[in-house]
């Protein structure tokens, strides 16, 4: 058998940018895996077997149409991930990987996924665009009078979350090194004593004489241009005003994600007093930070961006509903495929966790739906790959390509009883 040249999986980081390239035809077979893993032993000790059996379920699936050669060279790049130790010990909460032709791409995820192993004419990429659909991706402004810190961190809904407030997850707050200044490396914090040289900056002290022209024994009081604690303010003042500049400098302008401060109340309101970030959010967390460990921030902050989650919903369903009284939707899924090729479907709500087998004719817009959902296949790795299509994600698909948005909502928030229902263009 001839060698199989070497082949990597590009990893990108989860976005509607690094998910175009994937849609649309590729060279079929297209083969789309899911796996939920772990980032700690020993709970990821079982990610290794687990993504074995799915390879051995693509192995069957392929042998049925293909050679040894085609398939081993489809399956190559993954192959070379399985056998990487040191990946897999360093995964996040979910994996995807897309592989066609002999390439691959690939998603560590911040939530996880339900197993699936799919060889298909199209890649399936519904589970990643509902995953971008409902996540809160934001950064965090730790701040005391001496220390700040940035964090970036995502939010999102549990699958079957009928209540966002209750149900929102905050995925691990990763810091973000800032700089100080020229002379500074990059660090995991911003120190005031590194912004204000408290020893030479002190207008609280004048110097007077006691000579008669005020010029001989020259000694220093407190006094004259104000009191210590002025002092004190004047240098938080000048510490926030370098924050400010430096995290929308840094984090802000580069990421364009919002930003939400915590800080004790009197700290906060002199911060947003002066700061000139338009990233940062109305809302704030009225805390001292100070001790407080990654849990309790994450804890402290989860409310802010489940209201916001919740406000998110909320506005699209009542879009649906002014829609629905003009009749602008459609909730039949043979409706909106005829809908979605003619360009017409400006959003589409579709139920998270569902799976519709059957097919989709990308010219006419005909939906057939037939067939079993896919089951899990990591836990044997004994039957053939999944080769049922998603008609959610076809319809999907279809939309996105026609530049509208998807919505994902859990069960109890869809409007109606389909899995799916769209908001018409005019």
């Amino acid at each position: 058998m001839p060698a199989v040249p070497a082949a990597v999986i590009v990893f990108e980081p989860l976005s509607p940018a690094s998910l175009r390239p994937l849609l649309g035809p590729h060279e079929p077979p297209c083969l789309s895996l899911y796996l939920p893993t772990h980032r700690r032993v020993p709970d990821n000790t079982v990610d290794r077997p687990a993504y074995r059996h799915l390879l051995e379920a693509f192995e069957l699936a392929l042998g049925l149409s293909h050679s040894r050669t085609e398939t081993e060279r489809l399956l190559h790049p993954m192959r070379m991930l399985e056998a990487d130790r040191q990946f897999w010990e360093h995964t996040r909460a979910g994996l995807a990987i897309f592989a066609a032709g002999g390439w691959a791409r690939g998603f560590l995820l911040p939530r996880p996924v339900a197993p699936l192993a799919l060889v298909t004419p199209r890649f399936h990429l519904l589970p990643l665009v509902r995953l971008v659909a409902s996540l809160e991706r934001f950064t965090l402004l730790t701040l005391t009078s001496r220390e700040a810190a940035v964090f970036e961190a995502t939010a999102w809904p549990e699958v079957a979350a009928s209540d966002a407030a209750r149900d929102l997850t905050i995925g691990p707050l990763d810091p973000l090194p800032l700089r100080a200044g020229a002379r500074f490396e990059p660090a995991a914090t911003l120190r005031r004593d590194l912004v204000i040289e408290e020893e030479s900056h002190e207008p609280h002290r004048v110097h007077v004489g006691t000579g008669p022209s005020g010029r001989a024994a020259v000694r220093v009081i407190h006094g004259g241009a104000g009191s210590k604690q002025d002092d004190i303010d004047l240098d938080t003042e000048s510490f926030l005003r370098h924050v400010d500049d430096v995290v929308e400098a840094q984090v802000s302008r580069p990421t364009g994600l919002p930003l939400l401060l915590v800080a004790a109340a009197p700290l906060a309101a002199t911060f947003r007093g002066l700061s000139h970030n338009p990233l940062l959010l109305e809302e704030h967390v009225p805390l001292d930070p100070h001790l407080m460990s990654a849990a309790d921030l994450a804890a402290v902050v989860a409310p802010v961006f489940a209201a916001a989650h919740a406000r998110r919903i909320a506005r699209q369903l009542t879009a649906f509903r002014q829609a629905h009284g003009h009749g602008l939707t459609a909730e039949d899924l043979a409706a909106i495929g005829k809908a979605a090729v003619a360009g017409r479907v400006a959003t589409l709500l579709v139920e998270s966790g569902r799976f519709v087998p059957g097919t989709f004719d990308a010219a006419s817009g005909r939906v057939v739906c037939h067939g079993e959902p896919p089951g899990d296949l990591s836990s044997t790795g004994d039957r053939p790959a999944t080769t049922a299509q998603d008609v959610l994600w076809l319809l999907a698909e279809a939309v996105l390509l026609h530049g509208g948005a998807i919505v994902s909502l859990a069960p109890t928030a869809m409007p109606v009883p389909s899995p799916a229902a769209a908001i018409l263009r005019h």
